[in-house]
């Protein structure tokens, strides 16, 4: 696969709409500077994330916490 990636004079990464489509807006990416070559990492955002984003008078029950942290757990042991 040979792209070209465009750097905007607002120092914003144009990517190839095909390799964008692989990712979020939001997503975030450690980048290695090697000499001329760039090596970008996706990293993966955590569930504490999500949580700091919900308005702070949309407290969740007990219940709630406790299946998300569930849900983070079955995910991580599936990996």
């Amino acid at each position: 696969m040979n792209e070209l990636a465009i750097l905007r004079r607002d120092h914003t990464l144009e990517l190839p709409s095909d390799v964008a489509a692989h990712f979020q807006p939001s997503d975030r990416f450690i980048i290695w500077r090697d000499g001329d070559t760039l090596l970008l990492k996706r990293v993966a955002s955590s569930p504490l994330d999500k949580a700091a984003d919900l308005p702070v008078d949309d407290v969740l029950s007990l219940d709630e916490i406790n299946e998300i942290v569930h849900k983070v757990r079955r995910k991580r042991s599936a990996k």
